[in-house]
């Protein structure tokens, strides 16, 4: 999630911050490097990666609000060593789909998300994980589509990112908040991800990041998503879980500070019987730091229902 850094003096660090931005890689570029599959939907190109056999038992992947499907790639080995067919996209805006000029609220990644899996026909029982805001999506799946999701993993489930900061307000304000995301706030978050990064040893996902970070769009989409609020209070997605009969799994970090405990229990607290899996030491990174505990809560199977 996004962050801005401040100075010594408390104020913000802008120095170099035209520098740092001045070459942004075309979207076309990435993709023509990176190739993969693409799916035309009605808002743009989404790009997806689909790994495994339709036949076996399907997994889908929704990644939250700033890192895209690449941030499932330590997962996604675990995944098919058990025998699962895998699948993740870019939502829109992130990655390398498109970015669209339409509206970032939450239901425009809903009906991305919902398309994605009509255009892959799958019908048999799906698992879907989320992380972060990827679990409200993931929550939102579900129930509009009870029928084919019968196990949801919620990963740092987002409670509801707008409360907790002045930003997200400053970026959601009416023709400043995509300049200020783009001189402020990208900055910042390359800084966070280049700490993170390289705290966990996944240098080499730093020039990756700032990549898709700089093309075109990216900042104009987050600061969409905060004008449209689609970070926001995501209770009603979870309350809506209380009805069917799919297993749920909760995940968290004991040490997260984006998605803190506090707000994971009020998360469950919504929810009906789950499982529950907290990660000592883990940050808000767990899928990149703790891939093979997250593995085993989508292995496991209910009977230690919390």
């Amino acid at each position: 999630m996004l962050a801005v850094d401040s100075g010594h003096d408390g104020g913000l660090r802008v120095a170099d911050e035209a520098k740092e931005s001045a070459e942004m890689p075309l979207l076309s570029d990435l993709r023509h490097k990176a190739g993969g599959r693409y799916l035309q939907l009605d808002e743009g190109l989404t790009h997806l990666v689909d790994e495994g056999h339709e036949e076996k038992p399907t997994i889908l992947l929704v990644h939250g609000a700033t890192v895209p499907h690449w941030e499932f790639d330590r997962l996604v080995p675990h995944l098919r060593a058990a025998g699962s067919r895998v699948v993740r996209f870019d939502l829109f805006g992130h990655g390398l789909s498109d970015r669209p000029a339409v509206r970032y609220d939450f239901d425009l990644f809903l009906r991305q998300a919902l398309a994605v899996i009509h255009a892959l026909r799958i019908t048999q029982p799906l698992t879907i994980l989320g992380h972060s805001f990827g679990a409200a999506i993931a929550a939102a799946i579900a129930h509009e589509r009870p029928a084919i999701v019968d196990r949801l993993v919620l990963v740092a489930p987002l409670l509801d990112f707008m409360a907790g900061s002045v930003w997200p307000r400053a970026f959601a304000l009416p023709g400043i908040g995509s300049p200020l995301m783009r001189w402020i706030g990208l900055p910042a978050l390359e800084r966070r991800r280049e700490r993170r990064y390289t705290a966990i040893g996944a240098e080499d996902l730093i020039p990756r990041f700032v990549a898709e970070a700089r093309a075109s769009g990216y900042a104009e989409a987050l600061a969409s998503m905060f004008a449209n609020r689609a970070l926001g209070d995501q209770r009603e997605r979870y309350r809506r879980l209380r009805s069917g009969g799919r297993e749920i799994v909760v995940v968290a970090g004991a040490a997260d500070r984006v998605v803190p405990l506090r707000d994971v229990a009020r998360v469950r607290a919504m929810l009906p019987q789950h499982r529950y899996l907290e990660i000592a030491g883990a940050e808000h990174n767990l899928i990149l730091t703790h891939p093979e505990f997250v593995a085993a809560a989508l292995a496991a199977k209910s009977g230690d229902a919390a």
